[in-house]
């Protein structure tokens, strides 16, 4: 079925994601029933690729406004700070989900519009001057014996 965001036309597959998936995005508290693996697949969906834990800040804030112009009424959502135990999270997204649903439509940006980088040469311009440790999976082999 053909959308329109911003002009443009697109044609593309949804799929649905939980609402704590989404939460995690745009208000930035990790709300995802499926932890951080819910950041993961929201994030490669829309994007069409797949990131390093240090790329999701990157990706979110590009990902962000696109699942808002999608479903605006998250902004209106704010998951309140003290929420410090898996329990805690479960029990606020019941009420959550109760009153905004659980499950919505996502549709993935157009090809293009999420530009990815290669995943060291972004964690070195993260990194700047600090040292980065890097292991060799042959030399742990040879090591390990």
């Amino acid at each position: 079925m053909p959308t329109h965001h911003q002009g443009r036309m697109t044609t593309m597959a949804t799929r649905e994601f939980h609402l704590g998936q989404l939460l995690s995005i745009t208000d930035g508290h990790l709300v995802s029933p499926n932890h951080i693996a819910g950041v993961y697949e929201l994030i490669g969906f829309v994007t069409g690729q797949a990131h390093f834990t240090h790329q999701l800040p990157r990706a979110a804030d590009v990902v962000k406004p696109w699942l808002l112009e999608q479903h605006p009424w998250l902004a209106d959502i704010t998951v309140p700070d003290g929420l410090d135990s898996e329990e805690k999270v479960l029990r606020w997204l019941v009420g959550a989900t109760e009153k905004h649903g659980a499950m919505h439509p996502v549709e993935p940006m157009p090809e293009g519009m999420y530009v990815g980088r290669e995943p060291s040469t972004e964690l070195r311009e993260i990194a700047g001057d600090r040292p980065i440790l890097g292991i060799d999976p042959e030399e742990e082999r040879r090591a390990r014996g």
